[in-house]
């Protein structure tokens, strides 16, 4: 497995430097040259040169946007051509395109020289592959160490949010400096404390803006992923396995998880006895490359099930309030082209947050939201204090957390998002001069999208000292304040100009049919941006009986195929529809396929019914019971041309 991978890695690289020695044409013998140095290099250290070491190459190449000069620090691949020059061995061609043999960066470099560069050293760095074990412990050891280190959470998040402190004057500044592990020690000089309470401030005009949260005027549903206690196919998420205690005072039972009082299932309106069980979320490792996976924990159903109703409240509280200006949560694509126009103008830093959300303490959401006592009571009762694991023998089982909720808690992206801003605009009104309550002109100078923030750039310096302040980190290798070069949501851009690689994430593998959709999703991608060849390579693959159902499609076609500047073109079946008076192409095409399993629980069933609210569909159309999450399945059919 591992040597075909590595050959087709070869036949992706063939490809991409194909498509370069078309652009530039003198730099063929050169490019020639780096193939023929992969083959050698992945014969010896094997797909890591693909996965891991050229990405930590392309790591080295962004940071010189930023300080102006190549400086790789001895990493592997980046042998110079000889001992007068920086420039590395590999993609020689390229490098000395960009810098100096004494390795400053040159002025006017050609954007299209960094993306074919930055897609040469990105292309398979998001691989869908397994990691080491090795991998995954440490990322284990660094999730419980970065908790360990962040101050325990005051005593009311072990309640139900109804004992928050009734006149809460505590502020930033209460927070004491952490004694040990990852953070400062440093404590607050005169001019962290005057910056601290302006940040105190502004959290709490912010957090005020969202009003009053009220559960029964709010939307109520369950996610779409897996929950802690509930195996799948093995039980029933309207029927809710538990109610934590918890959850009563803010969201009773019988008003929340029945379709009406009068249903509910125990004494006083109160789940079945023994199920007043307060259960963990369940840590998980979800494969993401082979660097390392990615950690999510899953919730319990009643706990998920509450959280999105504050998700939805919050969302719409959002749209209503000015804080619509820096954040919407469903808008990547505004702080995408605020990067691309930063990247030209200078005018903005974009800023990335390392762990933002395991570093994201209790103590410091409960001092920025303490004046919405709803929403926070809210935040108390449906967070889950306790998590489990069964994946690394050497880290606890069941542990009590420190930050206010992992990843897969639907209130980690807005809670984050909502802090950040907050921290940001604080920075802003120091960076400004503004008295706090002038904080209402700064918010369209801001985007935040989870752990994505983008600022002017002379707000970075304060912005970088109250998030060390608040115990957070930012990731420097995704920071960018100087240079033409930025990154945000997606958007890589230098001098205006996107310079996002052409990334692949999977090669076509016949045993598994959905890979197909990928693949050419893939190849469209690269299509587009002019590596038609690498584009041709990623669907070679396919048997001829497939390519056939596979039409060229214009770029806005928004159908299926392989997109082609020559537009529509079909290799396949053509017929006159005399029904529908159409002509129509046989054609592969992809349908959403879901299993279903019935699930007959009376009450639930109700719930379930005024929860998804099919009014819109005929009743006889609409099915209880639970769907497995929709797979898109490739089949043939007739498409209209």
């Amino acid at each position: 497995m591992t040597k075909s991978l590595s050959d087709s890695f070869i036949g992706f690289y063939r490809s991409l430097l194909e498509d370069a020695a078309v652009y530039y044409p003198t730099l063929r013998r050169d490019f020639e040259r780096d193939l023929l140095r992969l083959e050698t290099l992945s014969s010896v250290s094997g797909i890591k040169v693909f996965t891991v070491m050229l990405p930590a190459l392309g790591k080295a190449l962004d940071a010189s946007f930023q300080s102006g000069i190549l400086a790789f620090n001895g990493l592997p691949l980046s042998r110079s051509v000889n001992g007068r020059t920086l420039i590395p061995r590999l993609f020689r061609g390229f490098w000395s395109m960009i810098a100096e043999s004494n390795g400053c960066l040159k002025h006017d470099i050609d954007p299209n020289v960094i993306q074919f560069l930055r897609t040469l050293l990105y292309g398979v760095k998001k691989y869908k592959i397994e990691a080491p074990k090795s991998a995954t412990y440490a990322a284990f050891k660094e999730f419980y160490d970065v908790d360990q280190a962040l101050p325990p959470p005051s005593s009311f998040w072990d309640g139900d949010g109804s004992d928050l402190p009734e006149h809460d004057s505590r502020s930033l500044l209460d927070l004491l400096p952490v004694h040990s592990g990852l953070f400062s020690t440093e404590r607050f000089d005169g001019d962290s404390a005057r910056l601290l309470s302006v940040c105190q401030s502004v959290a709490d005009r912010l957090s005020s803006l969202l009003g009053e949260y009220f559960p029964a005027q709010s939307r109520f549903r369950h996610g779409p992923g897996a929950v802690s206690d509930i195996q799948r196919g093995k039980g029933f998420k309207y029927s809710f396995p538990s109610w934590s205690p918890r959850l009563q005072w803010v969201f009773p039972y019988d008003l929340f998880a029945v379709a009406n009082p009068s249903l509910g299932s125990g004494l006083d309106g109160l789940p079945p006895l023994g199920s007043h069980y307060e259960y963990s979320s369940g840590l998980i490792a979800v494969i993401k490359d082979q660097r390392g996976p990615r950690l999510i924990a899953k919730e319990p159903t009643a706990h998920q099930w509450c959280q999105q109703s504050v998700l939805a409240s919050i969302t719409d509280a959002i749209r209503r309030s000015p804080i619509a200006g820096s954040i919407d949560f469903h808008r990547q694509d505004l702080s995408a082209q605020l990067a691309l126009t930063a990247s030209s103008t200078g005018s903005h830093a974009t800023i990335d947050l390392s762990s933002a959300s395991d570093r994201l303490s209790c103590y410091i959401v409960e001092r920025m939201f303490r004046s919405n006592r709803s929403y926070l009571s809210a935040f108390v009762a449906c967070r889950t204090r306790f998590l489990h694991q069964t994946k690394d023998k050497k880290s606890p089982k069941l542990y009590k957390l420190r930050k206010f909720a992992s990843m897969g808690s639907a209130l980690t992206f807005p809670v984050q998002s909502l802090t950040f801003l907050m921290i940001c605009l604080a920075a802003g009104l120091e960076a400004e001069q503004l008295p706090v309550w002038k904080v209402k002109e700064l918010y369209k100078q801001v985007r935040i999208y989870g752990d994505d923030l983008i600022v002017p750039v002379s707000w970075v310096p304060i912005v970088e000292k109250l998030i060390k302040l608040l115990m957070l980190k930012i990731n420097p290798s995704k920071t960018f304040t100087k240079g033409n070069f930025r990154e945000s949501c997606g958007m890589d851009a230098y001098a205006g100009h996107c310079v996002s690689p052409g990334q692949i994430r999977q090669f076509y593998d016949e045993a598994k049919p959905g890979t197909l959709q990928g693949v050419v999703e893939s190849s469209n991608n690269l299509y587009k941006v002019g590596l038609w060849r690498t584009a041709a390579y990623l669907v070679s693959p396919l048997a001829k009986w497939i390519k056939d159902l596979i039409p060229s499609v214009g770029f806005e076609s928004g159908t299926f195929g392989l997109q082609s500047s020559m537009g529509f073109q079909t290799n396949a079946k053509v017929r006159w529809n005399k029904d529908l008076h159409r002509w129509e192409y046989a054609s592969m095409k992809f349908v959403s396929r879901s299993s279903h399993t019935q699930r007959f629980e009376g009450a639930a069933n109700l719930l379930q019914y005024f929860t998804e609210d099919p009014s819109h569909t005929p009743l006889k159309e609409w099915k209880s019971g639970e769907f497995a999450v929709p797979l898109d399945v490739a089949v043939k059919g007739w498409v209209p041309v």
